[in-house]
């Protein structure tokens, strides 16, 4: 019960500062909101412009088109041949893609030789990528037609052409059959990053804000250590019963439990599932073991401070916050491992079940760490 009463004064003291109560309610909220749009503005300004012209209207043209703007680096316009030519020469366009007539025929049959035509403006510097794109779609689809025309003319049966084709095209994803993964004879069995699309790239770097917040605020909260050392609280509790385990885990949790209620506008914005839930929870429990102890460590404020700021930074650069610093060492890629915002930004990206568990760890140990400095302090 002692404790219990601690945690609801923690809270009454953490809700009547009223204007710090709504800036950490808000503040961050918007932050994100904005560094979100920014992104996503950035990230469409440097897509590259193509028109696609439909000669005859088709599945098979309509397919190659979605399939060809699903490219994270491509925007799509479909336009007439006359509004494509001006385009082009205004240089509001980088290429023009024309499908021509029959072009659904004769990828049928396998055929790829003049099926499309590339038109570019005069100052495209993209011409290369834009073909391999185009190129890669088009051979997908004459590759399944001409083994589905095969079988369909060699075996009996109804839908047999359908049933080829869905299958060969099958054997694209996840990803092309004879794929070749390629590694340097020696070298260590590192995981081989990903390739990401834009907008995971933006999440994971809207994220990495996310966690470098997260961090700083559990080492401002936490700053009741200090106070109650330098006001004589922590030394007087014991005459009123209160030992300094209670007083100092009553403090603990009701900081625990007003810093995860200050994050709930950014989780509903940010956060889709209960794994990213539980995530970030673990992430903060973390966080706010690691402010919880290093606030024992020190007697000075400003001091305090200034190794709290240089904690968060250094600790956010080796772990991946805004750069992926394991991709360019080995030795990074070990030292990466020892922050909390590498396992919270690993768990948001793959199996959160190992985040989890090395987060909770974290968070537990340096707990207890606390407890025990706070108790054998006499200051």
């Amino acid at each position: 019960m002692k404790t219990w009463h601690i945690i609801r004064a923690r809270w009454k003291n953490h809700f009547s500062h009223k204007r710090q109560f709504l800036a950490l309610l808000f503040i961050p909220l918007l932050v994100l909101w904005g560094a979100d749009q920014l992104l996503k503005t950035g990230s469409t300004q440097i897509q590259i412009p193509i028109v696609f012209v439909v000669e005859e209207e088709s599945d098979t043209a309509t397919t190659l088109i979605e399939r060809i703007s699903d490219k994270e680096a491509i925007h799509a316009i479909k336009r007439s041949k006359e509004e494509a030519k001006r385009l082009l020469e205004t240089n509001q366009a980088e290429s023009a893609i024309i499908f021509k007539e029959n072009i659904e025929e004769k990828l049928k049959n396998g055929e790829i030789e003049g099926v499309i035509e590339l038109w570019e403006s005069p100052s495209a510097i993209s011409v290369g990528l834009i073909e391999e794109f185009v190129a890669s779609e088009v051979i997908r689809l004459a590759s399944n037609g001409k083994a589905a025309t095969y079988l369909a003319e060699n075996l009996d049966g109804d839908k047999i052409y359908e049933e080829a084709w869905a299958f060969a095209d099958g054997q694209w994803e996840p990803e092309p059959l004879m794929t070749i993964d390629y590694k340097t004879a020696g070298e260590s069995a590192l995981p081989s990053p990903e390739p990401s699309s834009s907008s995971n790239k933006s999440s994971s770097l809207l994220y990495g804000i996310l966690s470098v917040y997260i961090l700083l605020i559990s080492f401002f909260l936490h700053s009741w250590v200090l106070e109650n050392r330098s006001n004589g609280v922590a030394s007087r509790s014991g005459m009123f019963g209160v030992s300094r385990f209670t007083q100092l885990a009553g403090n603990f949790f009701g900081t625990v439990a007003f810093t995860a209620f200050t994050l709930i506008p950014v989780s509903i914005f940010m956060l889709s599932t209960t794994d990213e839930v539980y995530l970030l929870l673990a992430y903060l429990f973390a966080s706010m073991g690691i402010g919880f102890f290093l606030n024992h460590l020190f007697t000075s404020r400003s001091l305090y401070q200034l190794v709290a700021i240089a904690f968060t930074v250094v600790t956010s650069i080796i772990g991946g916050t805004f750069i992926k610093l394991a991709e360019f060492s080995k030795t990074f890629a070990s030292a990466t491992t020892y922050t909390p915002q590498h396992w919270f930004l690993e768990g948001l990206a793959q199996d959160p079940s190992t985040s989890l568990l090395i987060l909770i760890s974290i968070g537990v140990g340096t707990m207890i760490l606390g407890f025990g400095t706070g108790a054998i302090r006499h200051d």
